[in-house]
């Protein structure tokens, strides 16, 4: 009994809890260490992803609006409604309806500015680009088929 007693540590010294940790720590460690690798498609992401979605953010993706390029999350017209009447967020992404929509943050609202953007669209109306369709850069139920995931 003394001879066993006496051949187990003497719990409490700082080179038997040093052990005990190393011993520990070797059981939570992964078996092998290595870097995680990633494949997924190229991030696509609007600039104004996360920010304010006011007129002067679309008005600058609506100049940017290539209707001869494939619609993307960052090719599209964001004055454009789905066949819901819906509008679209920051990605080009439909609420109910398309992969990854999020809410935008909207900006402030009044009477006052509210009027003030409709004289801009009446005249944003007058661009050919405006309420050009059947682009490849338009609107379709089936638009996001050939991307990656959205962002997010």
């Amino acid at each position: 009994e003394r001879l066993a007693a006496a051949a187990l540590p003497t719990l409490g010294t700082s080179d038997n809890m040093l052990s005990l940790f190393v011993a520990t720590a070797a059981f939570n460690a992964p078996m092998h260490a290595g870097v995680q690798m990633r494949t997924s498609a190229p991030e696509m992401m609007s600039k104004f992803n996360g920010g304010v979605w006011g007129m002067k953010e679309k008005l600058e993706i609506f100049k940017e609006w290539n209707p001869d390029a494939p619609r993307d999350y960052d090719n599209f017209n964001p004055f454009e409604r789905n066949d819901e009447g819906s509008m679209c967020d920051t990605n080009g992404c439909f609420p109910g309806q398309s992969r990854g929509y999020t809410i935008p943050v909207r900006p402030d609202a009044s009477w006052a500015i509210m009027q003030e953007e409709q004289k801009i669209l009446e005249e944003l109306k007058k661009d050919p680009k405006y309420s050009i369709s059947g682009k490849p850069g338009n609107w379709s139920p089936r638009w996001q088929e050939a991307l990656g995931a959205p962002p997010s």
